[in-house]
């Protein structure tokens, strides 16, 4: 494929991952009570090519465990992108924030924040 073709394909793949996105917030602030929904990896650092996903984290209190928070969301959203999706309570998100780099480095210094609950 030549670079050209590489470019247009990622322009479309970016507006499809937005349009998907919007779409997710929407229903999530309808059918759930987040406190913050962020994006990460390579959508939010505008890095996007032909096979990039959706990288989310929905931080929200919950008393599911952590796999049926995903399966919960992931039944709401009903994807039709790639989507990886993390759901954390207020306190394991804070907690998690401290004690992993990951977090630190891919979703709290690159991440973007798409919607916070106000209050």
């Amino acid at each position: 494929m030549s670079e050209t073709t590489l470019s247009v394909l990622s322009v479309e793949r970016k507006q499809r991952l937005e349009k998907e996105l919007t779409r997710f917030v929407q229903l999530l602030t309808e059918h759930n009570d987040p406190e913050r929904i962020i994006v990460f990896g390579s959508l939010a650092s505008g890095e996007i090519h032909a096979w990039s996903d959706i990288d989310l984290v929905i931080v929200e209190e919950t008393d599911q465990s952590f796999l049926q928070r995903a399966r919960t969301v992931r039944r709401l959203l009903k994807p039709t992108v790639g989507t990886d999706i993390l759901v954390y309570t207020p306190d394991e998100f804070e907690q998690m924030g401290h004690d992993r780099p990951f977090v630190q480095d891919e979703i709290l210094a690159k991440g973007v924040v798409v919607y916070e609950r106000d209050g």
